[in-house]
């Protein structure tokens, strides 16, 4: 009995050893779990941080990246979101735009597009909008004349252009109203000495005359945008209104609530002709339009295989300049200035941020570090980005004129 009671004893104390060496082997096992999974997270942490810097870095190229910097870039890279409210004719240079602001400094843009009266209302009304980029000047002084935005968050963006786009015909004899003149598209990309008043006058001639012939056929019908909601449509009544045409062309017109549904109408063969936003008729289609210059017009095949679509920039003389304002949706003044996006001179890369500046001992410029970016809000670094100059300079691809040189100004 006593040798039973001392092997079961032994047994037990087997047992027990073994249940604490597993739980050991458990314990090791989890602990390295952990720390492989912190290692994981932290890797990711930097390849983040690599992402963000390649995009800096396309900003400065040639400047060096620094541990000490890729490490503020992590700590003060942003997570936020904003929303942004845009005029319908602006909302493909917007989306490029808000990528490339996006990829920077890691802040979401979220885009709402319609109409400058629509988005106006909408603010009125409460519309949650951090920043709204109209198409006009007007709804923007208007918000901050009825005390919704402060009067320092208003600024002009971009300058735009009135185009008209009608269907053509490939013959010779369509495309010339008379042997031996122009027609409205080669005046347009005219390459000869006359100034631009006269191209001015020629256009002028040359697109009354194309009206004309189109309401010649009560059939045929000419879009606009609304005016009372689209800064675009209001041009467009100007332009009839100055060539004495308004009348005539009521029982044609078609309206559309924004340049974009205008557009639809002709790409769609609803109507005849349109008048729409010149940065919108550049984006016909690059492959049908080839064989001409993509500076004033453009040719696109339409249903008809005997049909093309032309493009003729109407002369500024015909309409108001159309400039188009943004304005920070608050009543506490937006941080606009200095621009951070702008590439600051300094003497060297290693030199202070606050060293001052000597005249003539410029070798390198810094670029912007969100670092830099503190008490700054978000929906204010992204105007400043849009009036950035290199923002501004490609505005000019989109069809658009930039307003200022450099830096944020109205």
């Amino acid at each position: 009995m006593d040798a039973q009671k001392v092997m079961v004893f032994s047994l037990a104390m087997r047992l027990s050893s073994f249940v604490n060496l597993a739980m050991l082997v458990l314990a090791s096992v989890s602990t390295c779990a952990s720390v492989a999974l912190g290692v994981t997270a932290f890797s990711s942490s930097v390849a983040q941080a690599s992402s963000f810097e390649a995009a800096n870095n396309t900003v400065n190229e040639g400047s060096v990246i620094s541990a000490d910097k890729q490490n503020q870039s992590v700590n003060f890279k942003r997570d936020e979101k904003i929303n942004v409210a845009v005029a319908a004719n602006f909302a493909k240079p917007l989306k490029s735009i808000a990528e490339q602001f996006t990829e920077l400094t890691g802040i979401e843009v979220a885009v709402t597009v319609s109409s400058s009266g629509t988005l106006y209302a909408q603010i009125q009304h409460g519309a949650s909008f951090d920043v709204f980029l109209s198409a006009d000047r007007a709804r923007p002084q208007a918000l901050v004349d009825n005390n919704v935005v402060h009067h320092g968050n208003l600024v002009d963006y971009a300058k735009g252009k009135l185009a008209f786009v009608y269907a053509g015909e490939l013959s010779s004899e369509a495309s010339h109203e008379t042997s031996g003149k122009r027609n409205c598209e080669q005046i347009a990309r005219s390459s000869t000495g006359d100034t631009t008043a006269q191209i001015n006058v020629q256009l002028t001639d040359c697109l009354s005359k194309q009206l004309v012939q189109l309401m010649e056929n009560p059939q045929n019908k000419v879009a606009i945008a609304n005016p009372k909601l689209a800064p675009y449509g209001d041009a467009a009544q100007q332009t009839l209104q100055n060539l004495s045409l308004w009348q005539q062309f009521l029982p044609h017109r078609v309206m559309g609530k924004n340049v974009l549904q205008t557009l639809q109408f002709y790409t769609t063969g609803s109507v005849k002709g349109a008048f729409v936003a010149y940065s919108l008729a550049l984006d016909l289609p690059a492959d049908l339009s080839s064989n001409l210059p993509s500076h004033f017009n453009s040719v696109v095949n339409t249903k008809s295989a005997d049909a093309v679509t032309v493009i003729v920039p109407v002369p500024e003389t015909l309409y108001q300049p159309i400039i188009q304002s943004l304005v920070v949706n608050s009543k506490t003044v937006a941080t606009l200035s200095p621009n951070l996006f702008e590439p600051l001179p300094i003497k060297n890369v290693t030199a202070p941020v606050d060293e001052p500046v000597h005249k003539g001992d410029n070798e390198t410029t810094r670029a912007f570090r969100l670092s830099g970016a503190n008490g700054v809000s978000s929906p204010s670094l992204f105007v400043q980005y849009l009036m950035s100059q290199g923002v501004q300079q490609s505005l000019i691809e989109w069809g658009y004129e930039p307003t200022i040189a450099s830096g944020v100004g109205n």
